[in-house]
């Protein structure tokens, strides 16, 4: 609640300033955020931070496709969108964590909302990530 009300405050007073504001750019681990905007009618824009790669693990966790952390160490995962599989050491690693399921419902949660921006943003680049 507080950085939803810290953010209205902010955006009122712009508002009140002279220099309203007409989109917001947030990180989808804020999802909140999405509300705010929406609440103000203002356009709103997901912004990636992450590699592409690494996004599209997390969305198929949350869409419930992957299971992550893997449960074998030599395990293949096969991601949607890839042409290839990858090994169970080429996902992100969750052993810097003594709870795992927490920081993947966190990471996954990102996704919850993106239905409700008016575009998303995602960091990459073509020869990065042709596939």
């Amino acid at each position: 609640e507080i950085g939803s009300d810290t953010l209205s405050q902010l955006i009122e007073k712009l508002a009140n300033s002279g220099s309203p504001v007409n989109c917001i750019v947030y990180d989808p681990f804020l999802p909140w955020v999405v509300e705010v905007a929406k609440n103000f009618g203002l356009a709103i824009a997901a912004f990636f931070t992450q590699s592409c790669a690494v996004d599209n693990i997390y969305y198929h966790v949350h869409k419930g496709v992957l299971k992550l952390p893997p449960t074998q160490v030599d395990e293949e995962i096969l991601i949607p969108g890839l042409s290839y599989a990858i090994e169970s050491s080429d996902v992100p690693s969750f052993e810097s964590t003594s709870e795992p399921d927490l920081l993947v419902e966190l990471l996954a949660n990102q996704f919850s909302n993106l239905e409700k921006t008016d575009w998303v943003l995602i960091n990459s680049f073509y020869e990065l990530e042709k596939e």
